[in-house]
């Protein structure tokens, strides 16, 4: 589970069930979990399910199954490429076994059960609990789903990691099995009583609390949108001559929004080293990936193949190659970064890097939209990092007063109590107070004010994970390194 996660993974008010926690819990948890729920398969959200004594049933996207099944640690998969080993390496592929009956194989157990997006499921809890689970796209990477839990005890929303940029956050004001959380747009409002928890009297439902993903909850500044940052990425690749090789870092998974747009705007396939293939060509939700990669190197000028086991078509000593990086930084940063870079080139000045800030996790500017549309109960981070003491919690009945239902910032003062987090429960932290007691535990962590200097520009480099944020400098001509491909 991620760095922090209150309840250990489980979510009150259904504490047997347990979201992308999987080991064994520390002393002190009493709670037996009922049901297992995977929101995707990024490295920190599988701990525990290498163990080969993991053996419940976990629900997740069929997408998130394939891709748990197939996946393979970096070290293994560039000892298979290289030949150095005879067999793939599938950490997590004991999740489904085979038995041999007579001269077939049988299928032995399949612990990871998939469910449709948009399609309500029902499971049994503990006693005559039942819960109706219903799998929604999360925006984040192949793969990844929220999920709404509804039950006799309310209904929760857990976003998983997720990237809540405006035109996500309207498609889901109109999915059919959120819209009775989510309220009116404030000038279209004139109900005279709010919405209850009783639906034999009111149409419209509060969630209980909302399980929040607060990867980028200290970065205050707007982050270009999807579009807005492969869009700015294009038109400077356009301005290279039609023979320029371009070496793609796409480190993880989430950045696929890269190699579509490449593709669209050149009309060519990208070339991919045989894992991402592998990968790729299982995904039922996004059939486009397998078609617009190849795993021809001589086929394209456009490579995002393993970044330490490049094709010989661009290899590392190659002054030639352009390097596009995935970084994070505010829109103005971009804006002003981008027409410096197209001046350059229209110039006839050789630019080695280029940088693309496509977000895969939200900024709070985002996450205050996304809540306010819901206005829950509660808000519960899904990770609270031990570097900030608690102090980062301790942010969110300030920074979501007004997107919660009244009571809210109490209620979230009450999870931290139940969390351990008493000293800042019983302190009203002003929102400067909070970021100063951040920023003075937050020393080698990266945010959104440590930089990454790029041609005189500053950016956050886009991290191996929320909780390890490790700045770097990036030489020109040079790949930026954000660790291994499993990750975040």
């Amino acid at each position: 589970m991620p760095t922090g996660t209150p309840y250990q993974g489980h979510i009150p008010p259904y504490p047997a069930i347990r979201v992308d926690a999987f080991s064994v819990p520390r002393e002190g948890d009493y709670h037996t979990t009922h049901l297992h729920l995977l929101t995707h398969t990024h490295t920190d959200h599988i701990v525990g399910l290498e163990s080969m004594s993991f053996g419940q049933l976990v629900v997740c996207s069929q997408d998130a199954k394939s891709m748990l099944l197939r996946a393979e640690k970096y070290p293994d998969r560039i000892a298979f490429d290289q030949k150095r080993i005879s067999q793939k390496v599938r950490p997590w592929a004991h999740l489904r076994t085979y038995s041999r009956i007579g001269r077939k194989n049988g299928l032995s157990r399949d612990l990871l059960r998939p469910i449709a997006l948009n399609a309500p499921e029902r499971y049994q809890l503990d006693g005559e609990e039942v819960v109706t689970v219903t799998a929604i796209d999360a925006n984040h990477c192949p793969g990844s789903v929220m999920y709404l839990i509804e039950g006799s005890k309310g209904a929760v929303l857990h976003t998983g990691d997720m990237r809540a940029e405006p035109s996500f956050v309207e498609n889901l004001k109109r999915n059919p099995f959120l819209a009775k959380y989510i309220l009116p747009d404030p000038e279209l409002d004139f109900r005279t009583e709010p919405a209850s928890q009783d639906n034999s009297k009111h149409l419209y439902t509060t969630l209980e609390a909302i399980y929040l993903d607060t990867a980028c909850l200290i970065g205050t500044v707007d982050v270009p949108t999807k579009i807005a940052a492969t869009s700015g990425l294009i038109q400077l690749m356009g301005l290279y001559s039609v023979t320029t090789r371009f070496f793609i870092n796409i480190w993880t998974w989430g950045y696929e929004d890269i190699l579509k747009a490449v593709s669209k705007a050149f009309g060519c396939k990208i070339h991919v080293d045989r894992y991402k293939k592998v990968i790729y060509s299982s995904l039922q939700s996004d059939p486009l990936l397998n078609v617009i990669t190849t795993e021809d190197p001589y086929s394209t000028r456009f490579h995002a193949c393993e970044r330490f086991n490049r094709c010989a078509c661009v290899p590392s000593e190659d002054s030639e190659v352009v390097y596009v990086n995935a970084v994070e930084c505010p829109v103005l940063t971009w804006d002003v970064w981008r027409k410096a870079t197209q001046i350059r080139l229209l110039a006839g000045e050789r630019v080695k890097s280029l940088i693309v800030p496509l977000a895969r996790h939200s900024t709070l500017p985002e996450l205050q939209h996304f809540v306010s549309i819901f206005k829950p109960k509660r808000v519960v981070p899904n990770t609270v990092l031990p570097r900030f003491r608690g102090a980062d919690w301790a942010c969110i009945p300030v920074m979501f007063r007004s997107s919660m239902a009244p009571g809210g910032a109490e209620r979230v003062m009450e999870d931290m109590r139940a969390n351990g987090y008493s000293i800042w429960a019983d302190v009203h932290l002003p929102l400067d107070k909070g970021r100063s007691l951040i920023s003075s535990n937050s020393a080698g962590l990266i945010s959104q004010d440590d930089p990454v200097d790029l041609n005189g520009h500053s950016f956050t480099a886009a991290s191996r994970t929320f909780s390890h944020r490790h700045g770097r400098t990036l030489r020109a001509g040079q790949p930026m390194r954000p660790l291994r491909l499993q990750c975040c």
